[in-house]
């Protein structure tokens, strides 16, 4: 067994059960959040790339907006984002929906996980691979900056109130 694929499915489980979970404090979720899918970019990119067959099971619509509701609780929702990052003259923009990407992102490693569970491991991957790079890898990276954003802008921690520099350790 790819120990690669043990890591990810750790992942993956670890977020479908925060996701499916009650919501915490705003400012909690968008810490697990920036977490969750840091991790699961990492250990996205060790998986073994290839096509292995499999037929995942996929959450239902209502399963996926009791989640998308679920992610009310952060503390923002919508966020501006480059469409094309290469584009630099009048470059276009769009607004992201938080609760959409996680939403997303969690439908997509559920389906991976009912193969796992099922003992199809390599399909496993191999599903959460494509996916990654066809659909939740771009909700996940879309979410990272927001959330580091807001994270890094709500904290009071960082900086000394008045010098504005980084706040000395003691």
């Amino acid at each position: 067994m790819n120990s690669s694929i043990e890591r990810f499915a750790e992942t993956a489980r670890r977020f479908c059960t925060w996701a499916e979970g009650e919501p915490q404090a705003a400012a909690t979720e968008a810490n697990i959040a920036l977490r969750l899918l840091s991790e699961l970019h990492e250990r996205a990119l060790q998986l073994p790339e290839g096509a292995v067959p499999g037929d995942p099971q996929t959450p239902s619509h209502e399963a996926w907006t009791v989640v998308f509701r679920r992610f009310g609780s952060l503390p923002f929702n919508y966020y501006v984002q480059q469409t094309d990052p290469f584009v630099f003259e009048d470059a276009g923009h769009e607004v992201g929906d938080l609760a959409d990407d996680l939403a997303d992102i969690w439908a997509d490693l559920k389906g991976g996980l009912s193969l796992f569970d099922a003992g199809l491991k390599d399909a496993a991957a191999s599903h959460w691979w494509q996916y990654f790079w066809i659909h939740w890898g771009m909700h996940a990276t879309s979410g990272l900056y927001p959330l580091r954003y807001w994270i890094a802008e709500n904290r009071d921690d960082l900086y000394e109130p008045r010098t504005g520099l980084p706040a000395s350790p003691e």
